[in-house]
């Protein structure tokens, strides 16, 4: 019988224990017995209740449930959305695990590994630094035509561009997620690169350093994809390692629509 704790052992495997994370189990038993595993970017209410009409018996999210990174319920008490979401949940009696800390802490990076296959750029990526991708130098590639490459790649249809959108790229960065301005523009200044390629900023932080950057005729340009669509194909890293080590267990991932639609 395969539980819940066996897989969460394997996924805990490549960093061993943490000491401090959020990656924890939000709901259900660690000895509670796993047939069908769903592998989601964001534990919504839609993806629990697909997920609860399907048999599946353990939910693996990269991000909260809860709407906040700790996934604290307390100041939630009594507001309508998070108690039909907590009833749901403790009803099913489903099982739900944050996958986000160790999944980041893989030697390399699960969800950079997911994103740079799903977008085939494996082979531009810098053994030392795989956030860092060198384009070939027959290819001739803007930051207009690299926008049109991750619409197809990711199925987005609108993103957010700072600076020239003609600007030539030799050199870019892709640093999915949202870790922040100051890393942002840490990488920027301190690598060689026409663009940056994220999945979420705070406006007021990478956005205006680039806008500065553009209007003194330096060549760099941001590409703002979305915090979703940075990651979501990462999470494939880890539907992979499951069905690898759990042939017995059904692991499907669960794609979820996106909560954010430009009209």
């Amino acid at each position: 019988m395969i539980t819940v704790q066996m897989i969460l052992d394997r996924l805990i495997e490549p960093v061993g224990q943490l000491e401090k994370t959020v990656d924890t189990l939000k709901s259900g038993r660690l000895d509670a017995e796993v047939r069908k595993v769903a592998v989601v970017f964001m534990t919504t209410y839609a993806a629990i209740k697909q997920a609860v009409e399907a048999g599946v018996d353990l939910i693996i999210t990269h991000e909260p449930t809860y709407y906040n990174h700790m996934d604290e319920g307390e100041w939630l008490s009594g507001n309508p959305v998070y108690e039909k979401k907590r009833a749901l949940i403790e009803e099913s009696g489903i099982a739900i695990f944050r996958l986000h800390d160790y999944v980041h802490s893989y030697k390399p990076d699960g969800i950079l590994v997911g994103m740079l296959k799903q977008l085939e750029w494996e082979s531009y990526a810098s053994p030392e630094n795989m956030r860092l991708l060198t384009l070939p130098l027959d290819e001739v590639h803007t930051v207009r035509t690299l926008v049109a490459h991750l619409k197809s790649k990711l199925g987005i249809e609108n993103m957010l561009v700072a600076g020239n959108p003609d600007l030539p790229v030799k050199r870019m960065g892709l640093m999915p997620g949202a870790s922040g301005g100051r890393s942002h523009i840490k990488f920027l200044g301190s690598q060689d690169i026409d663009l940056l390629i994220v999945g979420e900023t705070s406006e007021w932080e990478t956005n205006e350093y680039v806008r500065d950057a553009a209007d003194m005729g330096l060549a760099k340009a941001l590409i703002v994809t979305g915090h979703q669509k940075s990651e979501e194909a990462g999470m494939q890293t880890v539907v992979e390692m499951l069905r690898e080590a759990f042939p017995e267990v059904q692991v499907a991932f669960m794609e979820c629509p996106l909560a954010v639609q430009r009209i």
